[in-house]
């Protein structure tokens, strides 16, 4: 389980430095580990992990689709300018939102895994 959040903290950190494309490959990479590998995470907390990984890799994605959009409709060289702020604030304002999500699902599955911790098993 602590691999898991220390995937979730990278993320977070690359996101928040706007590094997109580093963040795209830790996704991934983490998708893979937490199919590949037995953690010891319950089923339950496997299936959050993968919707925060699987989150994160689609919010980063749609930013470079985005870019890739922008590019397309450029119609001069006085458009270059423009495209690159925009893209720049985009392109943080997805970051950032992503890391914000991926924080709010990581903070999810701890207290989650805090509570089925602590409820005592009858029998």
């Amino acid at each position: 389980m602590l691999l898991a959040f220390i995937l979730v903290i990278v993320l977070v950190k690359t996101s928040l430095l706007g590094l997109g494309g580093i963040s795209i490959v830790i996704a991934a990479l983490s998708l893979l580990i937490i199919k590949l590998t037995s953690l010891d995470i319950s089923m339950s907390h496997r299936l959050q992990f993968k919707r925060l990984f699987k989150v994160a890799l689609w919010g980063h994605i749609s930013a470079y689709l985005a870019l890739f959009l922008k590019v397309i409709l450029i119609d001069g060289f006085e458009d270059i300018p423009t495209f690159i702020v925009s893209h720049l604030i985009l392109h943080h304002v997805l970051c950032a939102t992503v890391a914000g999500v991926s924080v709010f699902l990581a903070l999810r599955i701890y207290t989650d895994h805090r509570r089925t911790e602590n409820i005592p098993s009858t029998k």
